[in-house]
């Protein structure tokens, strides 16, 4: 999800096929870079600070007694009763994470990242995950505001510890979309490669603390399907894993899936591998939904939609057109949804999120148990937008703050089946 207006040009794109021209010249140049055959042999990619390489390790921290990370410890990818990979906790019992997302801390969501709500999320609201997006190249964004990492990072991640709850750390690859774009590996303002130095500096800063997962790229996408799975996606997430993996074996990772996180299926069959030619352990994908836009088909009143059925894949086999249902063969973690149109601006369909949070529910042939973050926690992104400006308050809570997406997500945390 990008800021407001940006997200309803982008969205837009998923359908109609138009182009930025920027992200396209971007990866026209990497690629030259990485295929000139006269030029001098170099890595593509940029370099990482000693800072990052040498930060210091903190020390395992303490959760609060009866509270989610004290009760599930750290998180793993194991096997259901059915045979199927789901997040499960560090005794391989399935769990699911329910929570909600940050907005782009350069916008409004900075302003609701406080250690206050962060207690707020976990109390009033009963969340058990929240995720934090690390936009990178838009204004304002991680390139350019060092405090989003020596600031907001280092006090979530403490704020989540002391209110037992798991952070998704996510490396919000949106514009370009392309994860091995120099502007995320080699970039033109200061040669970093900035995912490689991020995931350096966290995995040996956090890997004693349970609660922490990574979320390696959010929404890779392209305007006409260029970036795909198996030439930019999994060669990313398979560097950004070697990384990870050197500080922390075993820690939970998320990857993007192609097209804004909309097929997971592109994985099925060509999951990451280490040196070694072994499918990583404890690796999820991940994939978005925004309810009026991507449904089961139903049509609806809508510019970003067309009745296509996204849904029913997640359900089960289908047998004639050769589809596997995708949650028996993949973990899957749906780390950014929303109640309306792609947007996030207009169409609000809790009947079609709710279709949704039932299949994540297990009710699928798999019966997997889906983990998810709703987008967002700001008052800033439309109809999908959690919070109201300005009209109450969110610690305490006063519920006149709510939108009707907010209340229906508050309500669903609730739930009297969810038992954290």
């Amino acid at each position: 999800m990008v800021r407001n207006w940006i997200f309803a040009c982008v969205a837009a794109v998923i359908w109609s096929g138009c182009s930025d021209g920027k992200d396209r010249n971007v990866e026209k140049d990497v690629k030259t870079e990485t295929t000139t055959k006269t030029a001098k042999p170099s890595s593509p990619f940029g370099k990482i600070s000693p800072s990052s390489k040498e930060v210091e390790i903190l020390m395992p921290m303490e959760y609060p007694k009866g509270s989610p990370v004290d009760k599930w410890g750290k998180l793993k990818v194991a096997k259901n009763a059915e045979g199927a990979r789901c997040l499960c906790d560090e005794k391989g019992n399935p769990v699911q994470l329910r929570g909600m997302s940050s907005h782009g801390m350069q916008w409004a969501g900075v302003a609701n990242i406080t250690e206050e709500n962060i207690k707020s999320l976990a109390k009033d609201w009963k969340c058990n995950v929240f995720r934090l997006a690390f936009y990178v190249d838009e204004e304002g964004g991680y390139a350019y505001n060092p405090t989003h990492k020596t600031r907001h990072l280092e006090n979530v991640a403490k704020w989540c510890a002391e209110n037992g709850i798991y952070l998704l750390i996510d490396w919000h690859v949106h514009s370009p979309g392309n994860p091995q774009s120099a502007y995320y590996r080699k970039h033109p303002c200061c040669g970093v490669d900035l995912a490689a130095d991020f995931f350096t500096y966290c995995s040996r800063r956090f890997q004693y603390q349970k609660h922490v997962i990574y979320e390696l790229c959010n929404e890779p996408n392209s305007t006409k399907g260029e970036v795909t799975w198996l030439r930019h996606i999994k060669p990313y997430c398979e560097e950004m894993l070697k990384i990870i993996r050197e500080n922390d074996h075993d820690v939970v990772c998320i990857c993007g899936t192609p097209e804004w996180s909309q097929r997971p299926q592109d994985v099925i069959g060509h999951e990451p591998q280490d040196e070694n030619g072994n499918v990583y352990d404890n690796l999820m994908y991940s994939f978005h939904f925004y309810a009026a836009s991507h449904n089961d088909g139903t049509p609806v009143d809508s510019t970003m939609g067309r009745g296509y059925d996204f849904m029913t894949p997640f359900i089960k086999d289908d047998a004639e057109k050769g589809i596997t249902c995708i949650l028996k063969s993949l973990p899957i973690f749906v780390t950014e949804f929303g109640t309306t149109d792609a947007s996030g601006w207009h169409n609000l369909r809790l009947d079609m999120t709710e279709k949704w949070l039932n299949v994540f529910d297990g009710d699928n042939e798999a019966h997997q148990i889906v983990s998810w973050c709703n987008w967002s926690y700001s008052a800033e992104g439309g109809e999908c937008a959690a919070l109201k400006w300005n009209d109450g308050k969110m610690y305490p809570l006063d519920k006149k703050i709510l939108t009707a997406s907010g209340e229906y997500i508050f309500n669903k945390l609730h739930e009297a089946k969810y038992n954290n």
